[in-house]
């Protein structure tokens, strides 16, 4: 076996005789790619080891990878935002709110739970590298509207770099933008 592996490294025609002889110009391309996709695996890796499973009912005070917007005075992060409410009914939020997620380029729905409040799981992934972070949105009547609690936190690290604002901010701004059917909510 030892001499297949010696004349397999003299041989030109070999992947290994052929990446010895190529150009730096190609090797060095390749070595950064393979290193990124490497560190993607341990990124992946790290990332399902640290998931949140059920809904906070705040952020870690001093967190720098959190958000919240919370009718119930627990908002964290959430800059000049307004906790959302909108003449609706619960069905009616819950397609609108998945459908968010089923349009996101890297989010998906992780479970759907509840019955008078409704809590959908969602795991939303940074470009590039990958980062998931888990997003909450919970609902629930409250007179004749909806209300919408809003939670998103980094599963790593200790910053977002401003990520969980802006994600939450769009997704506010596209629920805004919805043509709710003015329905009475009842829970």
């Amino acid at each position: 076996m030892g001499n297949f592996r010696e004349s397999d490294e003299m041989s030109e025609d070999s992947m290994l005789g052929k990446w010895k002889s190529s150009p730096p110009y190609v090797k060095w391309p390749a070595a950064i790619i393979a290193g990124w996709i490497v560190l993607i695996l341990l990124i992946q890796l790290m990332n399902s080891m640290s998931a949140t499973l059920s809904m906070p009912t705040e952020c870690d005070e001093d967190s720098m990878n959190c958000f919240r917007l919370a009718h119930d005075g627990t908002s964290y992060a959430s800059g000049d935002l307004v906790a959302l409410k909108f003449n609706a009914t619960l069905d009616e939020a819950q397609t609108v709110v998945k459908n968010w997620f089923d349009e996101g380029f890297l989010s998906s729905v992780v479970s759907v739970e509840g019955e008078e409040t409704i809590i959908i799981h969602g795991v939303d992934h940074t470009e590039f590298w990958f980062f998931a972070d888990d997003v909450f949105i919970s609902m629930e009547c409250n007179g004749n509207q909806v209300e919408l609690t809003l939670h998103s936190q980094s599963r790593l690290g200790k910053g977002d770099l401003g990520e969980n604002l802006r994600r939450m901010t769009g997704f506010h701004a596209d629920m805004t933008a919805v043509e709710w059917s003015g329905s009475a909510c009842e829970g």
